[in-house]
């Protein structure tokens, strides 16, 4: 790969590289957002949202590269607050979208069975 010869051009191949990359990721986020709340088992949560209907409001914010996971940010600004959510999976599957979504479809799969045998109300015990 030849890179520019001016620092100017360099920045803006890493604006549009950046640019790029807020897409692509911003599409897998919005796919798989609600696996932020896959995995609640909690009285109050289950009876007002499903983990579909608590991500709707997030919008995608930025990625991280954290050790071998590719991390992405997203954040809902509701009431006066900030929240904050998280998804992430394997860098090794970054090329592979179909490989990406059979990532998320296990982890659905074994966050519903992990909450099938997990009663109502102890998969987040109090504060001690």
């Amino acid at each position: 790969m030849k890179l520019p010869s001016t620092t100017s051009r360099l920045l803006a191949l890493q604006e549009a590289t950046n640019a790029e990359l807020c897409l692509r990721l911003g599409e897998v986020f919005k796919r798989h957002r609600s696996m932020a709340f896959t995995g609640r088992n909690d009285n109050l949560f289950t009876e007002h949202w499903t983990p579909e209907l608590a991500a709707a409001g997030y919008d995608f914010e930025g990625f991280e590269i954290k050790g071998a996971d590719m991390v992405l940010h997203g954040v809902e600004h509701a009431c006066g607050f900030v929240y904050r959510i998280s998804v992430a999976f394997p860098l090794e599957l970054i090329d592979d979208v179909i490989a990406i979504e059979a990532y998320f479809e296990r982890r659905k799969i074994a966050d519903a069975e992990l909450s099938a045998a997990t009663p109502t109300g102890l998969s987040n015990p109090p504060a001690l």
